[in-house]
């Protein structure tokens, strides 16, 4: 579950809920972007969800690949 609350800036901060391991998994895979050379390495976790977002809303089938969990 998640929720969101929008701030005077006009900005939305969304919050969710995610197991530690789901979150370790995340930061790993966003890390080994990193080395990888995929990302530039000041890339934040936030700015990737971000990222992650916007693809969702140019792309809704990402969303009917993915499993719920």
């Amino acid at each position: 579950m998640g929720s969101s609350t929008e701030g005077s800036d006009g900005q939305t901060t969304v919050s969710t809920h995610v197991t530690e391991e789901f979150v370790e998994e995340f930061d790993r895979a966003l890390k080994m972007a990193q080395i990888e050379g995929d990302i530039s390495m000041d890339v934040s976790r936030a700015e990737a969800l971000r990222r992650l977002m916007k693809k969702g809303i140019e792309d809704p089938s990402l969303f009917a690949e993915t499993n719920q969990e």
